[in-house]
């Protein structure tokens, strides 16, 4: 396994998972730097790296990605699968697929309350009774996510979660830590295995019953809050191509 090359994370810098992340990799022995999600990557800065992070895709940088492919630098997150995920309805199609209970969809507005939703995940966030590409029932529920996270670092696949306070009321804040319930880390896992995916998250809601549901699924999770680091180090070395 090369040391003497780069791995480039497609991340703000301050972020502070990643900041961890970097600098064990660079206690590893490993060149890390940092690039800005939106980032045009130059043949030249790719051709010096051996692995491209993909924490963050914007449609910007997906030229540079698919340049990669091809000259053989590689990809944290696989690109098909980034590409796929980047439409909100194929995520959700992927996440009922995978077990998941997942509110319904339509096109017009419901009689009820509604999350709208933009197509693609780069567009607007998520509206609650708002103007959208397509519009979600809302479920029923406390103002508050259930965000469940999974990375595979090659051997095996580490899921974590925590509680936050739903973005659709407000700023985003952490609650607190939660209990896995197995038979949502199975389908998480299931959803990593048949995607080939390093990292994702899912959000969910929890109803008056204690079902829950999966509203979004998303590639370029924070971890924050999840204890995550070491697995994600891991994850990153495992994924550097061997000599």
């Amino acid at each position: 396994m090369e040391r003497n090359r780069g791995i480039g994370i497609l991340c703000q810098k301050h972020k502070p998972v990643f900041s961890d992340v970097a600098e064990r990799l660079r206690s590893a022995g490993f060149q890390v730097r940092f690039f800005h999600p939106q980032s045009h990557l130059s043949p030249e800065q790719i051709a010096d790296l051996s692995l491209i992070v993909n924490k963050k895709t914007l449609p910007s940088a997906l030229p540079a990605l698919r340049h990669a492919r091809r000259t053989g630098t590689a990809l944290w997150n696989n690109l098909q699968a980034v590409i796929l995920f980047s439409s909100r309805l194929v995520g959700l199609r992927a996440l009922s697929e995978m077990g998941f209970l997942i509110p319904e969809v339509s096109f017009e507005k419901p009689d009820g309350e509604y999350v709208a939703k933009g197509y693609y995940i780069w567009n607007d966030e998520p509206e609650l009774n708002g103007e959208g590409d397509f519009y979600q029932e809302l479920i029923p529920t406390e103002p508050v996510d259930y965000k469940y996270y999974a990375v595979d670092d090659g051997s095996e696949i580490h899921v974590a979660g925590r509680r936050v306070t739903s973005k659709l009321y407000g700023e985003k804040q952490f609650i607190g830590q939660i209990e896995i319930r197995p038979a949502l880390a199975a389908s998480l896992r299931e959803l990593v295995e048949r995607f080939g995916l390093r990292g994702v998250g899912v959000d969910l809601v929890k109803d008056g019953d204690g079902q829950y549901w999966a509203v979004d699924v998303n590639l370029a999770a924070g971890y924050r809050d999840t204890g995550l680091e070491p697995a994600l180090t891991e994850s990153i070395i495992t994924s550097l191509p061997s000599e």
